[in-house]
């Protein structure tokens, strides 16, 4: 009888083994297959993000990143431009003399400079700024000039208006010229504070309008180059 109970024990310890390592095996697959590890849930609403999978949330939060940086981006048009213009307005007078004739003074006024703007596609409009130098001449019995740079505003840009965009100047700083002027002769009758100080445009005229067909590069060229009366512009999309 002691062989048999022998053989009896030893069969079931070699149960006992296959069955410890049948178990050891189905866990091991549960712990290490790759398919189990990289099991995650993803919910999304809107713009937040969860998950269980770590590298999944930084990739896909770079993903939304770089998403809401491009419509920003394409939401916005933005121009660059120059202007100049002369134009003759400034310190002015006149006189009479004895013989019945009549001498004058007046003066004319030179700027340019350059602008920046952008447009909003959501209301078809935007903002901008620019700066130039502007430079004041009085000529005749009473002389004098003045030069200074300046900067200004661009309140509102529009292209609602259907195929233009129309620009609006404004804000000139400082806002005023003033001309030292120096004159020979009688002065009697005559005021050298005639337009003077006086206001100026940042930009001639205040308020310009282009064709949005022209662009991406358009310029504007009013008068001829020996006119008193001459102004110019141009503008290019930037960006």
């Amino acid at each position: 009888m002691a062989p048999r109970k022998a053989g009896i024990a030893v069969a079931a310890v070699v149960i006992v083994i296959v069955l410890v390592i049948i178990i050891a095996s189905v866990a091991a697959y549960y712990v290490l297959s790759p398919k189990a590890a990289s099991t995650s849930v993803v919910s999304s609403t809107g713009s937040s993000i969860s998950t269980t999978d770590t590298s999944t949330v930084a990739t896909t939060t770079s993903s939304l990143t770089k998403s809401a940086s491009s419509s920003t981006s394409t939401g916005l048009t933005y121009y660059s431009g120059s202007f100049n213009y002369t134009i003759p307005i400034g310190p002015s007078g006149v006189r009479s003399l004895p013989n019945g004739t009549a001498q004058y003074y007046n003066s004319t006024q030179m700027a340019s400079g350059t602008f920046t703007l952008f447009i909003a596609a959501d209301n078809f409009s935007g903002s901008g700024t620019g700066r130039g130098t502007y430079t004041v001449t009085t000529r005749g019995f009473c002389t004098g000039s003045e030069t200074f740079p300046y900067t200004f505003t661009i309140p509102d840009a529009t292209t609602i208006l259907g195929g233009n965009i129309t620009i609006f100047f404004s804000s000139p700083v400082p806002s005023n010229y003033s001309v030292p002027l120096t004159c020979t002769g009688d002065m009697t009758g005559v005021s050298t504070a005639t337009n003077n100080p006086g206001p100026y445009l940042p930009v001639y005229p205040n308020e310009i309008t282009i064709p949005l067909a022209s662009l991406p590069t358009s310029k504007i060229f009013h008068g001829t180059p020996s006119a008193i009366f001459v102004w110019s512009y141009s503008l290019k999309e930037s960006g």
